[in-house]
């Protein structure tokens, strides 16, 4: 009996540490500097605060959610757009998460 409890134990630890993630990073929250970085595009605090909910609330209903900065700010309208449909995201909403991460996501330059 004790053989098969920590067999079990072992199988349910290598589960979660196979469905654990090493790109996960949490979204960057609203801060000053990602205020300062939307002002070249003239985004609201509030639409990146939008575009933040949104962006954790729907994408996490099918996968985890990207390190922001695994792509660049160039790269991610094309991505959301992709992903809108699936999510069921409105015009406004598909446009406040693309805003939240060309900001949070900073330089044009690609991230690998």
């Amino acid at each position: 009996m004790r053989h098969c409890a920590k067999l079990i134990i072992v199988v349910l630890s290598l589960f979660l540490v196979a469905c654990a993630t090493g790109d996960f990073a949490p979204p960057p929250r609203v801060s000053p500097a990602l205020i300062a970085s939307a002002r070249l595009d003239r985004i609201s605090a509030q639409e990146l605060s939008i575009g933040r909910e949104v962006f954790v609330s729907r994408c996490l209903e099918c996968h985890t959610l990207p390190s922001v900065a695994k792509y660049s700010r160039n790269e991610w309208p094309r991505l959301v757009a992709r992903m809108a449909g699936r999510a069921n995201l409105t015009v406004s909403d598909q446009e406040a998460v693309t805003s939240y991460l060309r900001a949070a996501s900073g330089t044009g330059e690609p991230h690998s």
